[in-house]
């Protein structure tokens, strides 16, 4: 219950009206009727998504636009940052860890730079070092390398797992995995993440996932719902998402979608060291036709 009055000042009157939601835990001697195990609905779930990209030595590059709810922006306004995080353009190399993120808003850009546990932020072209700043970004860009390119994220991280008894939405059933990842997003230790596995395209439907990253999160948990997959390089991601938040309160939190993709165009690591993309990181994803779609 810590947990609940950390965020006690933004919103004190809704969090004395709601108690704090657990997140699931896992549970011996369980059984199911299909007598698979969790690490072979893993397999199934890697496979599912087209493999296991963390080797791929090619370029992935994404560009998306979300909306922040108001209620989310009040509680947690250092990891929304809503007035920079609206639109964005993503470039991910795989094979050496490299995720830099460029995002636009009415406050202006935001560049992120993550690689193992190095992060660097530029504002505006200007690079801070604010230590809150860079931890609540190392979370979310962790988060969203999980929501964007799928199982890879967990494949790597992954130190226990086990299932869950069957998620049900909408008269559907879901296998669940419980998974334990270390280190977890960001500069935590570990976390905890739940996967809603597809139980006909064993794709992800649903990844439910503490926050240990940051002071302000560390206890709260959030989900993530995935729509309308498409083949990218080879691998099956999502294109439209729905973030809510689980405890300590249920809100909304963040929807976004996919607005431009492409794959292998071969900028290398000084395309991407600085706030603004260069050379054959430049363009907006999508705009380019090269690689595999």
């Amino acid at each position: 219950m810590a947990f609940c009055f950390r965020w006690a000042g933004p919103m004190l009157a809704l969090l004395l009206l709601t108690a704090c939601a657990g997140f699931p835990e896992p549970r011996d001697g369980l059984r199911f009727e299909d007598g698979l195990t969790a690490r072979q609905w893993f397999d199934r779930l890697i496979e599912g998504h087209g493999g296991d990209l963390s080797e791929d030595p090619r370029d992935f590059n994404l560009a998306m636009r979300g909306h922040w709810y108001r209620a989310i922006q009040r509680i947690q306004p250092l990891v929304t940052d809503a007035d920079y995080r609206v639109t964005a353009e993503e470039r991910y190399r795989p094979a050496d860890g490299l995720y830099v993120v460029r995002h636009e808003g009415p406050a202006g850009s935001k560049t992120i730079r993550r690689q193992g546990d190095s992060i660097r932020i530029w504002y505006d072209g200007q690079e801070v070092e604010d230590e809150q700043l860079l931890a609540a970004s190392a979370m979310t860009t962790d988060a969203f390398e999980l929501f964007h390119f799928g199982p890879s994220f967990l494949a790597r991280r992954a130190v226990a797992m086990s299932r869950l008894p069957e998620g049900r939405e909408s008269g559907r059933r879901y296998p669940r995995l419980w998974i334990r990842i270390e280190p977890g997003f960001g500069r935590a230790e570990h976390d905890e993440v739940v996967a809603w596995i597809d139980p006909d395209s064993h794709r992800l439907f649903r990844v439910h996932i503490t926050l240990n990253g940051f002071e302000t999160t560390q206890g709260a948990h959030v989900d993530t719902s995935f729509a309308d997959y498409v083949q990218m390089g080879g691998y099956w991601i999502a294109t439209e998402f729905e973030e809510r938040v689980r405890g300590p309160i249920r809100i909304k939190a963040h929807d976004w979608q996919i607005t431009g993709r492409d794959v292998g165009r071969g900028w290398d690591s000084a395309d991407v060291a600085g706030p603004i993309f260069e050379g054959a990181a430049a363009a907006p994803a999508g705009s380019v036709r090269v690689g595999e779609d």
